[in-house]
């Protein structure tokens, strides 16, 4: 069983000498589209006290600047120093650099990928039954501007035909379509479509966030290096360079990425017609090793969290200056 990351996030800290203050899951639910309201701790300040603000989900990214992260600076004033913010943003380093010390720990994730570890006798053997007849799949959820684009073009320049193409209510599945999809369970989903996931052999993945960097890889990127899938991945600026930091192989000598860095306008186009012989099936690849190598990463990948998370406190936070 893995640390549940609330005792980390505090115990880890806490062990260094800080009086800690942590507040759990501080984005409030009710985001306007530009900056999430926060919520705050009560706090009584003494030189020992860290305060650590979970942001549980994405951070916005406006007109290069983060606006949580300002608000959040500007809430505590003169004792940001005494701030850590722990994101699932990666890098976002490049668009901030005030006095909060961010770690990134992707708590979704996490959660995510350790209880399909504990779960994985009842989907592994799916993927080892029979060979995979789809060149690819595409699901999309919420109907956001780059994934229409995305499918909208699949349907008019590629063949379609008998793949797992799906667009909000708009393009159903041919088996539990998005009426019945349930939200963000997505350990349920995982296990509704095996027949999707264990029957295709590329995934192209539209991510969540597009136009805002630095993101988030969320499971629709997980899921393909679970499945064993080739990834072809749709999302912010430089999210492939992302995925290999986390250490995924992303196939660049079959997949052709160099999309990853394109402009908004162009790249889930160039993401798409520069792996047009991939997708149609005209370029071959036999990558078993590899894909169960992103498998097993990805399995491993809680832990990989946990020992950064520990390693980044230990080299930034020397204690409390107790002088």
């Amino acid at each position: 069983m893995s640390i549940h990351y609330n005792q980390l996030f505090t115990d880890t800290f806490a062990e260094l000498g800080y009086d800690v203050v942590y507040q759990p899951s501080c984005l409030i639910n009710n985001y306007d589209q530009q900056c999430w309201p926060i919520k705050y701790p009560e706090v009584h300040w003494t030189d020992r006290t860290l305060v650590v603000m979970h942001c549980q989900d994405f951070l916005s990214i406006r007109n290069g600047k983060c606006p949580e992260l300002q608000v959040i600076e500007q809430h505590f004033g003169n004792r940001a120093d005494q701030v850590a913010v722990v994101v699932w943003n990666i890098g976002l380093e490049t668009v901030y650099n005030g006095a909060l010390k961010l770690l990134h720990f992707p708590t979704h994730s996490y959660e995510l990928l350790s209880n399909l570890r504990e779960q994985k006798t009842q989907w592994i053997d799916n993927f080892y039954k029979n060979p995979r007849t789809k060149i690819y799949q595409c699901l999309n959820g919420i109907p956001r501007r780059h994934r229409v684009d995305v499918v909208n073009h699949l349907v008019k320049h590629f063949d379609i035909t008998g793949k797992f193409i799906s667009l909000g209510e708009t393009v159903p599945l041919p088996e539990y379509d998005y009426s019945t999809y349930f939200g963000c369970e997505n350990e349920t989903n995982w296990h509704r479509l095996q027949y999707v996931y264990s029957n295709s052999a590329i995934n192209i993945v539209t991510e969540t966030q597009y136009s805002e960097c630095p993101g988030i890889i969320t499971e629709k990127t997980l899921f393909a290096f679970l499945a064993q899938q080739v990834p072809i991945v749709i999302g912010y600026t430089g999210i492939v360079d992302d995925c290999e930091s986390l250490g995924f192989d992303m196939f660049r000598d079959v997949v052709d990425t160099a999309y990853d860095h394109a402009a908004d306008q162009t790249r889930w186009r160039d993401a798409l017609e520069s792996n047009k012989k991939l997708l149609l099936g005209k370029k071959k690849f036999h990558l078993d090793q590899r894909l169960q190598k992103n498998l097993q990463r990805a399995l491993e990948l809680p832990e990989v969290f946990v020992k950064r998370f520990v390693n980044k406190v230990r080299e930034n936070f020397p204690g409390p200056d107790t002088s």
